[in-house]
């Protein structure tokens, strides 16, 4: 278990999930697509939906209150990835790929997009 505490010390605290955590991770901090980040976690959009809203709601409260923030719980399974590529059916596995390219792809082209406007403001401010 992890724990952030305000500088007064104070007591109450909101406690987040890891699914939560890694929702946040993933959406907010690695700039992941919602759609991106659910098949990471190997879940679906609504889920990672919810678990980034309760999230989101508990960091704020934490933050405008003054409260402390726990990181414990939660109803994760750590999957081994040997495990996980023998339980896909031998027809799936190839869509699954497909699938997880198409997502890569798309988030290349964004980065490469994001590299380019920011070489471009560069450029601008040396003038």
């Amino acid at each position: 278990m992890r724990c952030f505490l305000p500088e007064s010390g104070e007591n109450a605290s909101v406690v987040l999930t890891l699914e939560e955590l890694e929702a946040l991770r993933l959406v907010d901090l690695l700039d992941l697509e919602q759609e991106e980040a659910a098949l990471y976690m190997g879940v679906s959009r609504k889920a990672l939906w919810n678990d980034l809203v309760s999230a989101r709601r508990k960091v704020a409260a934490a933050l405008v209150y003054g409260m402390g923030i726990r990181i414990e719980g939660g109803s994760y399974i750590l999957r081994d990835a040997m495990e996980v590529e023998q339980k896909i059916p031998a027809g799936d596995d190839i869509a699954l790929v497909e699938r997880e390219l198409e997502i890569l792809k798309r988030r290349l082209d964004q980065l490469s997009r994001r590299i380019g406007e920011k070489k471009v403001g560069e450029k601008a401010e040396e003038k």
